[in-house]
């Protein structure tokens, strides 16, 4: 029995003397892994579809949740504007990363897919490096909220009340909190600036393909992608790449 599936590859592993097993982020099926037989002695027999980033229509043979065999594939997209600026290779593989930790599992997970795709093809798009940071953080955000993660930020997450115009964004009351609730409640907490509330709340709202409609200061990008990764890494007990 064979069946087919569009695929992003987030990994390739070494098995045996010439095969691979290979991760995939499918539209069908969530994250899985084919064995790709003889895929490092042959180069044709998959036509380049197996490096990092390569967005490819694949046919397997058996079960997808239990180690099936890659059985031939067809390259959408192999991003290979990509892999021309090491800035995009870095930000690339930090989006692939964060799938395999937070969403390894064989679970339709098409709105992921697509999410993935999406930024997949603005990191190779976008010709100002310096938003790849930005680029990111929405990512990350969008993920978080994909996957019921996403920090309170409209209010007080420990007493539903108002924020101040700074306020404190507590790791683990899980968003953001009011400076009288701070007062009563210890825990590692950030200050965060309305500003920096609205660039959070901004990023998780924006549709990616109006992504060139957003901008914000690269440093703030930067400081507020290292809080959210702290953020995730807090709650779900993962390490996770800045």
């Amino acid at each position: 029995m064979t069946q087919t599936s569009r695929a992003i590859v987030i990994s390739v592993e070494k098995f045996g003397e010439a095969d691979c097993y290979v991760r995939f982020l499918t539209q069908k099926w969530g994250v899985i892994s084919a064995l790709a037989k003889s895929a490092r002695k042959s180069k044709k027999r998959y036509v380049g579809g197996l490096d990092l980033f390569c967005h490819d229509e694949i046919t397997l043979r058996g079960d997808p949740k239990d180690r099936p065999y890659l059985q031939e594939l067809n390259v959408i997209n192999a991003f290979t504007g990509i892999r021309d600026h090491l800035e995009k290779v870095l930000v690339a593989g930090k989006t692939l990363h964060w799938v395999k930790k937070l969403a390894d599992v064989p679970t339709p997970m098409p709105q992921l897919y697509s999410l993935l795709g999406q930024t997949l093809s603005l990191i190779e798009q976008e010709r100002h490096l310096d938003r790849l940071e930005l680029l990111t953080l929405v990512f990350k955000l969008k993920l978080l909220s994909f996957l019921g993660l996403m920090p309170q930020l409209e209010k007080c997450t420990r007493c539903d009340g108002p924020l101040d115009p700074t306020s404190l964004f507590d790791l683990s009351a899980g968003g953001v909190i009011c400076n009288r609730c701070h007062h009563t409640h210890l825990g590692e907490t950030y200050r965060l600036a309305d500003e920096q509330r609205f660039i959070l709340q901004k990023a998780e709202e924006i549709k990616l393909n109006t992504w060139n409609s957003f901008s914000a200061a690269p440093e703030e990008a930067i400081h507020l992608s290292k809080l959210l990764t702290q953020f995730a890494s807090f709650h779900t007990h993962i390490k996770l790449p800045v």
